[in-house]
Protein backbone atom coordinates (compact mmCIF):
# COMPACT_ATOMS: atom_id res chain seq x y z
CA UNK A 1 0.00 0.00 0.00
CA UNK A 2 1.36 3.02 -0.64
CA UNK A 3 1.36 6.48 1.40
CA UNK A 4 -0.88 9.40 -0.02
CA UNK A 5 2.31 11.50 0.91
CA UNK A 6 4.01 9.90 -2.03
CA UNK A 7 0.92 10.44 -4.35
CA UNK A 8 0.95 14.62 -3.94
CA UNK A 9 3.20 15.35 -6.14
CA UNK A 10 5.80 16.39 -3.77
CA UNK A 11 9.53 15.44 -2.73
CA UNK A 12 8.82 14.69 1.24
CA UNK A 13 12.32 16.01 1.59
CA UNK A 14 10.71 19.16 0.50
CA UNK A 15 7.70 19.05 3.15
CA UNK A 16 10.34 18.26 5.66
CA UNK A 17 12.64 20.68 5.14
CA UNK A 18 9.63 23.37 5.21
CA UNK A 19 8.20 22.02 8.53
CA UNK A 20 12.25 21.51 10.13
CA UNK A 21 12.24 25.62 8.81
CA UNK A 22 9.08 26.28 10.69
CA UNK A 23 10.17 24.60 14.00
CA UNK A 24 13.55 26.90 13.85
CA UNK A 25 11.46 29.80 13.71
CA UNK A 26 9.09 28.82 16.40
CA UNK A 27 12.25 27.89 18.53
CA UNK A 28 13.88 31.55 18.07
CA UNK A 29 10.79 33.55 18.52
CA UNK A 30 10.37 31.10 21.77
CA UNK A 31 13.72 31.89 22.91
CA UNK A 32 13.30 35.38 22.66
CA UNK A 33 10.04 35.68 24.53
CA UNK A 34 11.36 33.92 27.34
CA UNK A 35 14.63 36.34 27.49
CA UNK A 36 11.80 39.52 27.35
CA UNK A 37 9.66 37.27 30.12
CA UNK A 38 12.95 36.94 32.30
CA UNK A 39 13.97 40.56 31.95
CA UNK A 40 10.29 42.02 32.53
CA UNK A 41 10.21 39.27 35.68
CA UNK A 42 13.65 40.89 37.11
CA UNK A 43 12.18 44.37 36.78
CA UNK A 44 9.12 43.65 38.58
CA UNK A 45 11.09 41.69 41.42
CA UNK A 46 12.96 44.60 41.68
CA UNK A 47 10.21 47.42 41.55
CA UNK A 48 8.25 44.64 44.58
CA UNK A 49 11.39 44.06 46.44
CA UNK A 50 10.26 44.55 50.21
CA UNK A 51 6.81 45.97 49.74
CA UNK A 52 3.44 44.46 49.36
CA UNK A 53 0.22 46.19 48.28
CA UNK A 54 -0.84 48.43 51.02
CA UNK A 55 2.72 49.77 50.96
CA UNK A 56 2.81 50.45 47.31
CA UNK A 57 -1.00 52.14 47.72
CA UNK A 58 0.63 54.18 50.17
CA UNK A 59 3.47 55.20 47.52
CA UNK A 60 1.31 56.24 44.98
CA UNK A 61 -0.77 58.38 46.88
CA UNK A 62 1.63 60.31 48.63
CA UNK A 63 3.27 60.40 44.77
CA UNK A 64 -0.31 61.99 43.68
CA UNK A 65 -0.72 64.28 47.02
CA UNK A 66 3.14 65.68 45.92
CA UNK A 67 2.02 66.06 42.40
CA UNK A 68 -0.84 68.26 43.37
CA UNK A 69 1.13 70.23 45.44
CA UNK A 70 3.69 71.24 42.57
CA UNK A 71 0.83 71.94 40.39
CA UNK A 72 -0.35 74.72 42.65
CA UNK A 73 3.57 75.65 43.66
CA UNK A 74 3.47 76.04 39.68
CA UNK A 75 0.30 77.97 39.30
CA UNK A 76 1.57 80.18 42.05
CA UNK A 77 4.96 81.07 40.44
CA UNK A 78 3.88 81.85 36.97
CA UNK A 79 1.28 84.16 38.83
CA UNK A 80 4.32 85.81 40.95
CA UNK A 81 6.29 85.91 37.62
CA UNK A 82 3.56 87.82 36.20
CA UNK A 83 3.32 90.07 39.17
CA UNK A 84 7.45 90.86 38.78
CA UNK A 85 7.15 91.45 35.06
CA UNK A 86 4.50 93.80 35.13
CA UNK A 87 6.20 95.25 38.35
CA UNK A 88 10.13 95.04 36.03
CA UNK A 89 8.09 97.81 33.77
CA UNK A 90 7.66 99.92 36.56
CA UNK A 91 11.13 100.06 37.83
CA UNK A 92 14.08 102.47 36.48
CA UNK A 93 15.96 100.39 33.62
CA UNK A 94 17.21 103.95 31.57
CA UNK A 95 19.54 105.88 32.47
CA UNK A 96 21.40 108.18 30.74
CA UNK A 97 23.89 111.35 31.86
CA UNK A 98 24.99 114.01 29.92
CA UNK A 99 28.07 116.56 31.31
CA UNK A 100 28.32 119.95 29.91
CA UNK A 101 29.54 123.37 30.31
CA UNK A 102 26.42 125.34 30.99
CA UNK A 103 27.90 128.74 31.08
CA UNK A 104 31.01 130.11 29.17
CA UNK A 105 32.73 131.40 31.70
CA UNK A 106 32.97 129.18 34.38
CA UNK A 107 35.15 126.18 33.43
CA UNK A 108 35.08 122.28 33.73
CA UNK A 109 31.98 120.13 32.92
CA UNK A 110 30.13 120.48 36.08
CA UNK A 111 26.49 121.05 34.89
CA UNK A 112 24.48 117.45 33.80
CA UNK A 113 21.19 116.41 33.05
CA UNK A 114 20.45 112.65 34.13
CA UNK A 115 17.61 111.16 32.84
CA UNK A 116 16.08 107.77 34.26
CA UNK A 117 13.19 106.11 32.46
CA UNK A 118 11.16 103.08 33.01
CA UNK A 119 10.16 100.01 30.87
CA UNK A 120 7.55 102.31 28.88
CA UNK A 121 9.62 105.52 28.80
CA UNK A 122 8.01 107.29 31.74
CA UNK A 123 10.39 109.26 34.70
CA UNK A 124 12.08 112.28 34.78
CA UNK A 125 15.52 114.55 33.82
CA UNK A 126 17.11 115.86 36.52
CA UNK A 127 19.36 119.42 35.55
CA UNK A 128 21.68 120.63 37.46
CA UNK A 129 23.67 124.34 36.28
CA UNK A 130 26.73 124.90 37.61
CA UNK A 131 27.86 128.63 37.79
CA UNK A 132 30.13 130.44 40.29
CA UNK A 133 27.53 132.24 42.09
CA UNK A 134 24.24 129.90 42.45
CA UNK A 135 23.94 126.75 41.05
CA UNK A 136 20.33 125.87 39.61
CA UNK A 137 18.49 122.33 39.64
CA UNK A 138 15.62 121.50 37.84
CA UNK A 139 13.28 118.19 37.48
CA UNK A 140 11.05 117.35 34.55
CA UNK A 141 8.51 115.19 34.44
CA UNK A 142 8.80 112.51 31.42
CA UNK A 143 5.88 110.88 29.80
CA UNK A 144 6.29 108.20 26.90
CA UNK A 145 9.43 109.52 26.15
CA UNK A 146 8.51 113.53 26.05
CA UNK A 147 8.17 116.21 27.91
CA UNK A 148 5.86 118.75 28.33
CA UNK A 149 8.28 121.38 29.31
CA UNK A 150 10.73 122.60 27.08
CA UNK A 151 14.03 120.71 26.74
CA UNK A 152 17.58 122.26 26.44
CA UNK A 153 19.84 120.53 23.67
CA UNK A 154 21.96 118.51 26.40
CA UNK A 155 18.73 117.63 28.07
CA UNK A 156 17.28 116.51 24.59
CA UNK A 157 20.65 114.32 23.92
CA UNK A 158 20.24 112.45 27.24
CA UNK A 159 16.74 111.79 26.96
CA UNK A 160 17.62 110.05 23.31
CA UNK A 161 20.65 108.13 24.98
CA UNK A 162 18.26 106.91 28.14
CA UNK A 163 15.68 105.85 25.31
CA UNK A 164 18.26 103.76 23.42
CA UNK A 165 19.51 102.08 26.25
CA UNK A 166 18.47 99.42 28.74
CA UNK A 167 20.30 98.72 31.83
CA UNK A 168 18.15 95.43 32.21
CA UNK A 169 18.50 93.88 29.10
Amino acid sequence: MESKLFTLGVDPIYIVAVIAAISIVALILAIIVNYKTIKMWHRYDKFMRGKDAETLEELVNQLVTEVGTLKDDISELKFNQKNLIRDIKSNVKKVAIRKYNAFKDVGGKLSFSLVMLDGENNGFIITCMHSNGPSFTYIKEIIGGESYVSLSVEETEALKEAMETDILM
